[in-house]
């Protein structure tokens, strides 16, 4: 008689998967989101050109901010890459298109901590692909 192996259950992805895969969708969202205009320069972008940069950068911002729709927005390759997000320029348009109010409730978030666990992953990419960025706002500062 032949001995068969159990199945193995199926593998879940992952965090970094799913991290690249959030940030995939996330980038999408958000140069489609701005119709392909620099955040920071007015100019239209497109193909590799079109970047998904940060106000706060995710390197000091945290999990929150790395995902937040109101700190990324489309840049240029230029603005993002060779300007480092043209900071300065960066704050002064959210502050002109958000308001004082809602720019420092983000600055606020630097300190929040939240933990970014398979759970957090797959809400979040869930959120993104509805296209609800009342939801993911929500979510992200609860």
């Amino acid at each position: 008689m032949k001995k068969t192996k159990p199945k193995k259950a199926k593998k879940k992805p992952s965090i970094s998967i799913l991290k690249k895969k959030l940030w995939v969708i996330i980038s999408n969202h958000i140069r489609t989101r701005d119709n392909f205009i620099c955040f920071t320069s007015g100019v239209k972008v497109e193909g590799s050109n079109a970047h998904c940069g940060h106000g706060i950068p995710s390197s000091v911002g945290g999990v929150a901010l790395r995902y937040h729709p109101l700190n990324l927005h489309c840049q240029s390759y230029v603005e993002n890459i060779h300007h480092s997000g043209n900071g300065g320029e960066y704050y002064r348009r959210q502050v002109s298109k958000y308001g004082q109010e809602v720019v420092d409730r983000l600055y606020k978030l630097k300190n929040k901590i939240i933990k970014s666990d398979r759970y957090f992953y797959e809400k979040l990419t869930e959120l993104y692909l509805n296209e609800d960025e009342k939801s993911i706002i929500e979510y992200l500062e609860k």
